[in-house]
């Protein structure tokens, strides 16, 4: 059982213009790009049911296509490792992002297996993890995943 508590159904999230900017760097805008993605990092706000996104964390991916993106988990390790120590704990892993080639994305069945499976094998505290899509247009698709729904989520900027 996790040990800080979200209620998911009214979970705001907060993410700066300057990170929003970073993402938007990364969109699939033309017929060569392949998939980008990352992690999520940020500080948790039980109290006022609030997650307020930090750190944008991307790395040299070991393979990446137009449609598939397997992430570089030893260097992205490695920068979660740092910025947790750096925070003394209070910056941790909220969970993943990565780009589609479409303007309204949507997750595919290996990005929702992946999903759930992170869920169960990954190690934090909280008892909800964001997943982040980016489309080729801005619009990104946005859910928080408890163990067993995915549930709309509020971003802030």
């Amino acid at each position: 059982m996790k040990s800080i508590k979200f209620n998911s159904k009214f979970l705001n999230i907060e993410l700066a213009q300057n990170l929003v900017n970073k993402l938007l760097s990364y969109q699939q805008i033309n017929e060569n790009d392949f998939e980008n993605g990352g992690i999520l990092m940020g500080e948790l706000y039980p109290k006022s049911n609030r997650i307020k996104i930090t750190h944008i964390l991307v790395c040299e991916h070991s393979k990446n296509s137009k449609y598939g993106l397997e992430l570089n988990i030893k260097c992205l390790q490695k920068q979660m490792d740092k910025i947790w120590d750096e925070s003394n704990g209070t910056i941790t892993y909220l969970g993943d992002w990565h780009t589609h080639p479409e303007s309204n994305p949507k997750p595919s069945y290996i990005d929702y297996k992946t999903f759930v499976k992170n869920y169960f094998v990954s190690t934090f505290e909280q008892n909800v993890l964001l997943y982040m899509i980016l489309g080729n247009r801005g619009n990104i698709w946005f859910k928080s995943f408890n163990g067993l729904w995915f549930k709309n989520t509020n971003i802030r900027k």
